[in-house]
Formats: C-alpha cells, structure tokens, sequence
C-alpha cells in the first residue's frame, strides 16, 4: 500500500508522457520552441523544481500510509534519488537553457538571468531538503517581511481618503469593510471606464507579491 501514491502519480503524469513522446516523434518546426524560445528555456528549467514537489507530495501521503513521517524525506529509495537528482538536473538544464538562448539570438542579459534563476531554484531544492535549514530559510525572511507589511499598513492609514475608509474598517468592521470594498470598486470601474479594460491588469499586478506574502509567512508558521 505505501507504494501506491507513486503509481497514481505515475499514472497522472501518463498523458504528459504520451504527449512528450508524440511531440519529439513529429519532425519539423516545434511551436511554443522555435518560435518563443525564452518561453521554452523558462518552462524547461522549472520542470525539475516541478517534478520535486510532486514527489514530495506524493512522499508525504506514501510516507504516511507507511508508519513514517510525512514531512520528511520520501521513504522510498528510488523516489528519494529522483528527488535527490532534481537539483543536478536543475543546473544541466540551465546551462543548456543559456546556450540555447544565445543560439536563438538572445542576449547575454536574458540568457544568464535564465541561467541565474534556474542556480536558485537548485538552492531551493538542496535547502528543502534540509528541514531545519529551510525552515531558517523561510522563518526569518518571513519574520522581517510580516514587518515591513505591518509598516506599510500602519503608512497607508495616513494617505488621504484611504486612510479614512481603512481606519472606519478597523473601527466598525461591519459598517466600514463595505463602504470600503464599495469605493474600492467604483474607483476600479471609473478607471475602466477612462481607460480601459487593461487597467485590471494592477490589481493583479498587485495582488502578486501580496501571494507570496502570505504563502511565505505560512510556511514559516
């Protein structure tokens, strides 16, 4: 029974084999390569990290069902070397990235910062692999980063209008967090209004780094 979480995830990763598999088997140009190139390096180099976490949720439940601990390494050997491997494979793939890049006609700029995002994503999976090392890597970051969000709420309750509807929200949630969430949308609807459906591109622009807030300062609870 512990081996079966890695069955069906094989069985899950099937169509993305088959699709693999029928890709390389055509000949010709390869669209979404050939023709966007910095799409492909990008996605390349995050397949490893990708296949990482998968085999580190499927180890979790398998882990489980065995008796062990769940957050800790894969029990299993080979699902522990494949895992061990993603790191390695993260810096083989970044390398050939760059050179495919600058073969493409990309400059040195685009095709070392590929380079550099792929020697992070290696760190990243060396250091989960480390539990006590990375939850250092993500409470203290996590610690100063809850900091400066507390101090940048504390500054907006001093910008004009805002500040007013943010400090009747902490006062009187009830009457407050409306009116708030009202203005906020009639202000978004004016600005499409004036200038088009592309301004909702900033509240998801924003929203972003406010997502990685929250699953940094989760992960170092």
């Amino acid at each position: 029974m512990r081996y079966l979480p890695y069955w069906v995830g094989a069985f899950m990763l099937l169509p993305f084999m088959l699709w693999a598999g029928l890709f390389m088997a055509f000949p010709g140009d390869k669209p979404g390569i050939t023709d966007a190139p910095l799409t492909a390096s990008l996605v390349a180099v995050s397949v490893p990290l990708v296949l990482f976490h998968y085999i580190a949720g499927l180890g979790f439940v398998a882990n489980s069902m065995s008796g062990q601990a769940g957050e800790v390494l894969p029990v299993w050997g080979p699902a522990r070397w494949v895992q061990r491997a993603m790191a390695p494979l993260t810096l083989i793939v970044s390398v050939l990235a760059v050179a495919f890049l600058k073969q493409s006609g990309e400059g040195w700029i685009t095709a070392l910062a590929v380079g550099l995002g792929g020697l992070v994503m290696a760190g990243v999976m060396v250091a989960a692999r480390r539990p006590t090392r990375s939850a250092v890597l993500h409470v203290r970051p996590g610690e100063w980063l809850d900091s400066a969000v507390m101090g940048l709420g504390r500054l907006l309750l001093y910008v004009p209008v805002l500040g007013g509807l943010l400090r009747e929200a902490g006062r009187d949630p009830h009457r407050g967090v409306p009116l708030l969430l009202l203005n906020l949308a009639l202000l978004l609807g004016v600005l499409v209004a004036l200038f088009g459906f592309t301004v909702l591109v900033i509240p998801a622009l924003l929203a972003l780094p406010f997502v990685f807030y929250v699953l940094l300062v989760l992960a170092s609870d």
